[in-house]
């Protein structure tokens, strides 16, 4: 998935000219919140109980994001 997202962002960056890249993950998705981590993207912040769970509860986003 790493190299997926990493793909993704060269591209964005090369063909789309994207000066800012964001990433999004739940706060409790420890796989998902090291990836970005990994590919040098920094934590701007958490959204407190921005989405619901499928069972109904309230989750924390984590924002990530590089600028180019």
């Amino acid at each position: 998935m790493t190299e997926a997202v990493q793909g993704i962002t060269d591209f964005a960056v090369r063909e789309l000219k994207a000066r800012r890249i964001e990433i999004r993950c739940d706060s409790l998705n420890t796989k998902s919140k090291a990836i970005p981590k990994k590919l040098g993207f920094a934590l701007d912040g958490i959204l407190k109980n921005d989405s619901v769970s499928v069972e109904g509860e309230l989750r924390d986003t984590c924002i990530y994001s590089k600028i180019f």
